[in-house]
C-alpha cells in the first residue's frame, strides 16, 4: 500500500512525463486507481477533474488574486488576467478535486474533505476555502490552486505541553480550533494529504485544541 502511494505521488508530480511517456502514464494510472465497488476505493474514484475546463466560472476576489500574483512564477500571468478595474480575475472553481487518490473540497461543500496538510518547508494544517483553475504559462492550459486558511499555531509556551512534537515524523501536532483570518493561495502540488482530526478539551492540555495527524501514508478520505 505504501509503495503504491509513493508511486502515485511520483506519477502525479513528475515534470518529465512528456508526450512519449503519456500512454504509459495513462495505463499506469488506471492500474493504480482501480474501481473496486463496495470498498473505500469506490469513494475515492467518484471525481477526477481531468478536464479543467469543467467547473463553475467565477471572479476571484481581490485578496485571492493578490496572493496568486505574489507567487513568483504566477506574477505575469496574474497581471494579464486582471479585470479592467484591477480587482478581479476570471477563473473556474470546483466543489471536488481528486489528487493522489483523495478527494478535496472547500469547507462550504464538505468540511470533512476540506482539512488538509500543506507542505511549504515544514507541513502545516489548514482548511480549504476555495479550489479554482487559472490559466497557466502554457497557452490553453489551466493550473489548479487552493485557497487556504491556516489553523492557528500554539504559542511557544503552549507548544511545551504538546507531547506529539517529540515525534515530528509520525506524531502530528496540536492546533487551536480557530483559523487565521489571512488566506493563502497554494498550487495543488503543495496539498499533501488530509489529516486525522481529534478534538481535546481544556482538561487534556489546558486549552481547547485538536490533534492533526497527516494521512499521507493511507488512501482514504478523513470522515
Amino acid at each position: 500500500m505504501c509503495t503504491t502511494q509513493r508511486l502515485k505521488g511520483l506519477v502525479s508530480t513528475c515534470d518529465m512525463m512528456g508526450h512519449q511517456l503519456k500512454p504509459f502514464v495513462d495505463q499506469l494510472g488506471e492500474y493504480l486507481n482501480p474501481t473496486i465497488k463496495g470498498t473505500v476505493f469506490e469513494h475515492l474514484m467518484v471525481v477526477d477533474v481531468q478536464d479543467m475546463s469543467q467547473g463553475e466560472e467565477c471572479w476571484l476576489e481581490k485578496d485571492v488574486l493578490q496572493c496568486l500574483s505574489d507567487l513568483p512564477h504566477r506574477a505575469e500571468v496574474a497581471r494579464r488576467g486582471q479585470h479592467g478595474d484591477g480587482l478581479y480575475a476570471k477563473a473556474r472553481q470546483y466543489n471536488k478535486f481528486t489528487q493522489r487518490g483523495a478527494i478535496f473540497s472547500p469547507s462550504s461543500f464538505s468540511v470533512r474533505d476540506s482539512h488538509v496538510v500543506i507542505r511549504r518547508g515544514n507541513w502545516y494544517a489548514g482548511r480549504i476555502k476555495q479550489i479554482f483553475a487559472y490559466p497557466s504559462e502554457q497557452p490553453l492550459k489551466l493550473e489548479a490552486y487552493f485557497v487556504i486558511q491556516r489553523f492557528k499555531e500554539l504559542s511557544d509556551q503552549e507548544a511545551l505541553r504538546d507531547p506529539y512534537r517529540n515525534y515530528p515524523s509520525v506524531g502530528g501536532r496540536l492546533y487551536h480550533l480557530d483559523l487565521d483570518d489571512k488566506i493563502e493561495v497554494v498550487p495543488s502540488q503543495e496539498i499533501i494529504a488530509h489529516f486525522a482530526h481529534t478534538l481535546h478539551n481544556e482538561k487534556d492540555f489546558g486549552f481547547p485544541c485538536f490533534h492533526a495527524l497527516p494521512l499521507d501514508k493511507v488512501t482514504f478520505t478523513v470522515l
